[in-house]
């Protein structure tokens, strides 16, 4: 009797995994609320347990049967921290289903397809050239995969640390999704971007060159890129230590950024998937994808920012000793 029991136990466990859908692996995940945004779904077994995580950071969810549903965590604009639920199936090779975001109501769509690796195509340049504005960040995720170091910079960030309130460029990853437009200038040695925020500007070679060894780290760091197919494919190093967002993930100064930048058939659209590889701060590569229109009519402008009200603002509260005090613990 005891092996007939156990032998119904094992059937019926075995269905249960035989129903749930098969998962695991990655995929491209599209969002349409209010904008566009793209990100990358992963599941992975980790010790006998499914886990899911979105752009690298990890979600909440539950998979019964081909039913999902997801947490997805974000920042808006004003830096309030939100969720984003997804509700759904999964139907093979896809999934989609309704959007909702409890804070206001508001509903979408969402929907992934399972991702392919990049193929590596010949060279086959086009032109980026143009003044372009932003329409999408990404998901925007907040809650990463942190190491045990970067959770405690993360647990004592506080907005005093944020460059960009007293004019300084909050760099490369974080100027990436910057709300302001930029303009991009190529030959066949060199793609140049200008950016409105800040007044940054990058140089990304194509000729071939590596990295230098006597070029001191900077906030936009040293670009080399290379064409596979009509995607141009940049990696950045030599960056000073920084932050992803607003909500103080580190960026370390030993960071290396991956860009894939492609542009839409009818040349109206770029899109970047940035993924910075980052192991001192993150156990995962950090995924962000931005995407631009051209917007030709756009005029680049001065980029006005005064620090004074900043420092004017701390002396009045009292609080200009616990800034420096702040910015020295981190030199």
């Amino acid at each position: 009797m005891k092996t007939l029991v156990h032998s119904l136990i094992v059937l019926s466990l075995f269905a249960a995994g035989a129903c749930r859908a098969q998962v695991e692996g990655d995929w491209m995940l599209t969002l349409t609320h209010e904008a566009e945004r793209l990100g990358i779904i992963t599941f992975e077994r980790e010790q006998g347990e499914l886990r899911a995580y979105v752009d690298g950071g990890p979600v909440d969810f539950t998979l019964e049967g081909d039913r999902l549903e997801m947490e997805v965590d974000y920042r808006n604009a004003g830096g309030r921290h939100l969720v984003r639920q997804l509700i759904g199936a999964v139907d093979g090779d896809s999934m989609r289903g309704t959007l909702v975001a409890p804070h206001d109501g508001s509903t979408g769509t969402w929907r992934a397809e399972r991702r392919t690796p990049d193929e590596v195509l010949p060279p086959a340049p086009v032109d980026f050239s143009g003044i372009w504005s932003r329409i999408s960040a990404g998901m925007e995720k907040v809650y990463l995969d942190y190491t045990e170091s970067a959770q405690a910079l993360v647990d004592d960030y506080h907005y005093l640390d944020d460059p960009a309130l007293r004019c300084v460029s909050p760099a490369l990853v974080r100027i990436s999704g910057w709300p302001y437009p930029l303009e991009i200038l190529q030959n066949e040695r060199q793609v140049t971007i200008l950016y409105e925020s800040f007044r940054e500007v990058r140089r990304i070679y194509l000729d071939g060159r590596d990295f230098p060894a006597d070029v001191p780290a900077s906030a936009m760091g040293y670009s080399i890129g290379h064409w596979e197919g009509s995607s141009l494919v940049v990696e950045s190093s030599l960056l000073t230590p920084a932050h992803v967002d607003q909500a103080g993930q580190p960026v370390s100064g030993n960071a290396r950024v991956v860009e894939r930048v492609s542009i839409s058939e009818d040349g109206q659209n770029l899109r970047s998937l940035l993924t910075l590889h980052d192991p001192e701060n993150y156990r995962r590569p950090i995924v962000r994808y931005r995407q631009w229109r051209k917007t030709p009519d756009t005029t680049i402008l001065e980029y006005d920012c005064d620090s004074y009200p900043f420092y004017r603002g701390l002396e009045f509260e009292g609080r200009l000793d616990e800034f420096f005090e702040r910015m020295s613990q981190r030199r």
